[in-house]
């Protein structure tokens, strides 16, 4: 069976009584996704959350009675996405959308609904597909049923982030 140097080194280093950390296959490699390829793609899945974070702009983070709503921004791949992490058990379904940049409009993308159960909060955090949106805005939403009803139509827009 081949082994990779970094590898190797590592054995020796434990059979030495050593300990190192070494950068996993993932992070070595990079993201697996460049450009307009990343959008609709989970940045987790692809590396390109290593090293992101909410902006500091007002309005990149929403704080309801139910929940956080968050917009990130992921500089490995020049992506964002959204996350909406609930304070209160409910039914939820989260949106990204980018607008319109050079011949390409304005568009959405959202996750299939979840039900978050108080016994799973904190700890659930509902996140967004990507958009690749070096010179774009982005705009995070989330969606509630309305009247507690879910049906064709009967979503409402319960808090969005501002143009970010």
């Amino acid at each position: 069976m081949k082994r990779t140097i970094a590898q190797a080194a590592a054995v020796l280093l434990t059979v030495a009584g050593l300990t190192a950390t070494l950068p996993s296959a993932a992070s070595a490699a990079g993201p697996r996704c460049q450009g307009y390829e990343c959008d609709a793609k989970l940045a987790s899945t692809t590396a390109c959350n290593a090293d992101s974070y909410v902006p500091k702009k007002e309005g990149a983070k929403v704080t309801t009675d139910r929940g956080v709503l968050r917009v990130f921004w992921g500089p490995n791949c020049s992506t964002n996405w959204g996350a909406f992490d609930p304070t209160a058990a409910g039914l939820y379904r989260v949106w990204i959308y980018r607008e319109e940049v050079g011949d390409r409009p304005t568009i959405g993308s959202g996750r299939a609904p979840r039900e978050v159960y108080a016994n799973e909060i904190p700890g659930v955090r509902l996140r967004t597909t990507m958009f690749y949106a070096p010179d774009a805005q982005v705009m995070v939403c989330v969606d509630v049923p309305a009247k507690g009803r879910v049906a064709a139509g009967s979503w409402v827009r319960y808090a969005c982030t501002e143009w970010i």
